[in-house]
């Protein structure tokens, strides 16, 4: 089974396009940050979704959203315009979700509860 989760930021705005069928494709990238200081090392995902996931996607996804992406993961063999084949490995998503692991959503405080009348 090919399968592969990510979590990491969104790297740049996520580009919407529609194929010539009118299929939604969504291309954008997640930086996976490890390590700190000195051995702070990123590793940096393409990531494209399809149909309703990358509709939602699009509205819901910025430059900087904490996500996790699940999918498979793919190559991508392609001559670039200087004559020399590139390999590329990128996600296709099967599922995107925001994350909060590390914050980013501001704490709302509950108002305080009116005291009870007494019986």
């Amino acid at each position: 089974m090919n399968r592969i989760q990510i979590s990491g930021n969104v790297g740049r705005e996520p580009e919407l396009k529609y194929s010539q069928s009118a299929m939604a494709i969504l291309k954008f990238s997640v930086a996976d940050t490890s390590g700190r200081d000195e051995k702070k090392k990123t590793i940096w995902h393409s990531i494209t979704a399809f149909g309703d996931l990358a509709e939602h996607a699009a509205v819901s996804l910025g430059k900087g959203t904490r996500v996790v992406v699940e999918g498979k993961l793919t190559e991508d063999t392609y001559t670039n315009k200087d004559g020399v084949e590139v390999t590329r490995m990128q996600v296709l998503a099967d599922d995107i979700s925001l994350s909060i692991r590390f914050g980013g959503i501001e704490r709302i405080e509950a108002p305080a509860p009116a005291e009870e009348a007494p019986f």
